[in-house]
């Protein structure tokens, strides 16, 4: 009898598209091993798979999973293997607590947890890395999410570990999903700037921006993504309380990685990163 072909579901939810690249380059991974992969978007968490095996995508936002994806593992049945992949700007131990809540969920649905990938990718809030650096972190993430579709394919399993430290932040900056629901609703689009593209609106994952009669609305259901307001054209969109920390517009990944520098914001751990000497 012929052994069926091997399935995996890759579930992603992408702010501004970083964490979706490296879905894709895994996909296109698994692929080339003659591995059947169905890629599934993420929005409001609403959404589901079929697959027994999966592999679960998400940015880190404050040393956490975005608030979508508790819903999301939540509407997922019948148990199977999942592993993490991960994306984050900064190299820190302290986000190793990140997928907790979504260890919980699923291991009482009866998921067997194998492991996670953690890679880094440009900022998209905070502060804007270069265009050469973030080129480099994309190379370096594509180089090893080759490693990491060999270890799923094979079902090879790996320890996740998190250190107190990292348990202590998580859990305290967790806050972050009763604040960003509220500071969502403080987010203004400046009528001078604006060019009516309404791309805000029609791209935002959970729906929260509505244009009417001539105005914006911002609901209660921001999850802080900030895909509007950095994918905004004419940087026309504030976004509260978190305004000093807005990034706009995106990265040229198409830059000589070769010529990226760091600058001193954690870069013993950006060194160790990418010198593939991780602790």
């Amino acid at each position: 009898m012929a052994q069926t072909a091997k399935r995996i579901g890759i579930c992603v939810f992408s702010g501004t598209g970083n964490t979706l690249k490296c879905a894709k380059a895994l996909e296109a991974a698994l692929t080339e091993r003659g591995i059947s992969v169905k890629l599934h978007e993420i929005a409001d968490g609403t959404e589901t798979a079929s697959e027994r095996d999966l592999v679960i995508c998400y940015p880190i936002y404050g040393f956490n999973m975005p608030r979508v994806m508790k819903p999301f593992c939540r509407n997922l049945t019948g148990g199977g293997n999942v592993w993490f992949l991960k994306t984050s700007g900064e190299p820190l131990r302290l986000n190793d607590n990140s997928s907790a809540e979504m260890i919980r969920i699923l291991q009482k649905k009866g998921y067997a947890i194998k492991g996670e990938f953690h890679y880094i990718m440009p900022y998209n809030i905070v502060f804007r890395h270069t265009d050469a650096l973030a080129s480099l972190m994309l190379e370096t993430a594509e180089k090893r999410i080759s490693d990491a579709a060999k270890r799923i394919a094979d079902g090879e399993e790996t320890s996740i570990a998190a250190p107190l430290s990292a348990k202590l932040v998580s859990a305290l900056c967790r806050v972050e999903h009763w604040f960003y629901p509220r500071n969502g609703r403080l987010f203004r689009v400046d009528p001078k700037k604006c060019v009516r593209c309404l791309k805000c609106v029609k791209n935002c994952p959970t729906k929260n921006i509505t244009f009417e009669d001539g105005r914006f609305r911002f609901g209660k259901n921001c999850i802080g993504c900030v895909r509007c307001s950095f994918n905004c054209q004419t940087d026309a969109i504030k976004i509260g309380m978190i305004d000093f920390m807005r990034v706009n517009g995106p990265y040229d990944f198409t830059r000589d990685p070769g010529s990226a520098r760091l600058g001193r914001y954690c870069k013993k751990s950006y060194e160790r990163y990418f010198a593939d000497k991780r602790d």
